[in-house]
C-alpha cells in the first residue's frame, strides 16, 4: 500500500500521461453511455416483440387488419384537421391580444 508520503516523493507525471488519463476517463464515460443505450434498446426490443406476439396471437385476418389501418388513418386525418383549426384559432387569439398590447 502506498501512503501519502510515498506519493509526494514520486516525480510528477509527464503531461502526456495526464492527457492519457483524461482520454481514458472520457472513454469510460462513453462506454457507460453506450452500455446504457444498448440496455435500453434491448428492453425496447423485448417490449416490441411482446407487442408483436400479442398482435399476431389475436388471430385477426389480414382484411380485418387492413380495415383497422384504414380506420385509424381516417381518424388520424380528422385529428390533424382539428389540430390545424385549433392552431389557427390560437394564432388569431394571440394576434388580437398583441393588438391590444397584451403579451401572453
Amino acid at each position: 500500500m502506498s501512503s501519502a508520503a510515498d506519493r509526494s516523493e514520486r516525480a510528477p507525471l509527464p503531461r502526456s500521461w495526464e492527457r492519457l488519463e483524461h482520454r481514458v476517463e472520457e472513454a469510460a464515460v462513453a462506454v457507460a453511455t453506450w452500455r446504457r443505450r444498448a440496455l435500453e434498446a434491448e428492453e425496447e426490443i423485448v417490449r416490441m416483440r411482446r407487442t408483436l406476439e400479442a398482435f399476431a396471437g389475436r388471430g385477426d385476418r389480414p382484411e380485418d387488419t387492413a380495415e383497422e389501418l384504414r380506420r385509424l388513418r381516417a381518424e388520424n386525418a380528422v385529428l390533424r384537421s382539428r389540430m390545424v383549426q385549433a392552431r389557427k384559432r390560437v394564432t388569431g387569439v394571440l394576434r388580437r391580444l398583441g393588438a391590444l398590447g397584451i403579451e401572453p
